[in-house]
């Protein structure tokens, strides 16, 4: 498994954080199974939401209000499907990544062709799913399952696209390019990981509609993206993040539902071990003195593990890590990437930072993790 895929945690979803610090993924609203065998969901929006069907693709579409009202036949599918790659990884919500899975399992479409045509398919994009959130504990029923808030957010951005592009009814190719508006959910980052860039998704989706007749309309123009990630991470070095994919590893771990400076220390830490053996950062913590286990040990006595692990899509950075990036990128050159070194010096900048003070127990002061580091 590549290093890109692995780092998709990263990119997808702490990137979103550190953009704006808003939870990733967290449930806000039921869905019920309906009789008749319809899918039910519920939006949090009014404290009295209101239902929309969405009944299964064999159906015939129904008019309706609410988000679905205006989904075609093939657009309700592509919902159906994306709640089958929930159940199917056990999962209680449907996020961006089962959408994308979804768009690829709904046959010859202009997404599927789209997607496949610059070299992402199924298998792929499951299996970057399945390690970055990994498969739930039981089996889900459809009456549990939510819809996530960057979800509905592509929803809605998928109903404004249609209305751009000049149609009447929400199609696949709309959800697909309402993904991408979206710009910050775990889908986006798994084909930015299997080097499909967002706008170049868009440009083919185009070229796709144009091909079929349909042709974007003279000043098209998509809606506004919310961003795919910050600028500190897209400079980050591989290394570094590694570091921050281990980081948030460390924060599930422990039950929390942020990342702070302690977990991104443990992630610089986990670099130095035999599976990772991160040459730069082995020779630092040697001549520090520290280890995993004592760093990991230091911290459990100050913030005990939770019994339950916390879940990759409730995580935000925390103020202390935000301003870790930021001042990261303030010190470092603007044409060289952040390397995990960089991040080290950055979390000892503050000594009054969580991190720095665990680092000072531990004999590792500031003035020594600089000389260490040679700065």
């Amino acid at each position: 498994m590549t290093l890109e895929v692995i780092l998709v945690a990263l990119v997808a979803g702490l990137a979103g954080g550190a953009a704006g610090g808003v939870i990733i993924g967290a449930v806000q609203s039921w869905m019920a199974r309906g009789r008749g065998g319809g899918r039910v969901y519920s939006f949090a929006r009014d404290p009295r939401p209101q239902p929309v069907t969405v009944r299964p693709a064999s159906a015939k579409p129904s008019p309706g209000v609410g988000p679905f009202g205006r989904f075609s036949g093939h657009g309700k599918r592509v919902l159906a499907l994306a709640q089958d790659e929930a159940i199917r990884q056990n999962h209680n919500y449907i996020g961006t990544e089962h959408l994308l899975a979804a768009l690829l399992r709904d046959g010859d479409t202009i997404p599927a062709r789209a997607l496949t045509s610059l070299g992402a398919d199924l298998t792929k994009v499951r299996t970057a799913l399945e390690f970055i959130i990994g498969r739930g504990d039981r089996t889900t029923s459809p009456a549990e399952i939510t819809l996530s808030p960057r979800t509905k957010k592509v929803v809605e951005f998928a109903g404004a696209e249609a209305i751009h592009l000049g149609r009447r009814e929400v199609e696949p190719e709309h959800i697909l390019l309402g993904l991408i508006d979206e710009g910050q959910g775990i889908a986006s980052g798994i084909l930015e990981s299997l080097g499909l860039s967002l706008e170049a998704v868009r440009a083919k989706v185009l070229e796709l509609l144009s091909a079929a007749g349909t042709p974007p309309p003279a000043g098209y123009m998509p809606p506004p993206r919310g961003g795919y990630q910050s600028r500190a991470v897209e400079r980050f070095s591989n290394r570094a993040k590694h570091a921050l994919a281990l980081a948030q590893d460390e924060a599930v771990r422990m039950g929390h539902s942020y990342i702070g400076t302690e977990h991104l220390l443990l992630g610089l830490a986990r670099l130095t071990g035999p599976d990772q053996a991160d040459q730069a950062l082995v020779r630092i913590f040697d001549e520090l003195g520290l280890t995993l286990e004592r760093v990991r040990a230091e911290i459990g006595k100050v913030i005990p593990p939770r019994e339950q692990e916390s879940s990759p899509l409730e995580m935000v950075l925390s103020p202390e890590t935000k301003q870790v990036f930021e001042l990261v990128v303030q010190k470092s050159q603007p044409d060289k990437p952040i390397l995990p070194e960089y991040l080290l010096l950055a979390v000892v900048h503050d000594e009054q930072s969580f991190a720095a003070q665990i680092l000072a127990r531990l004999g590792a002061t500031p003035e020594r993790v600089r000389a260490a580091i040679g700065r």
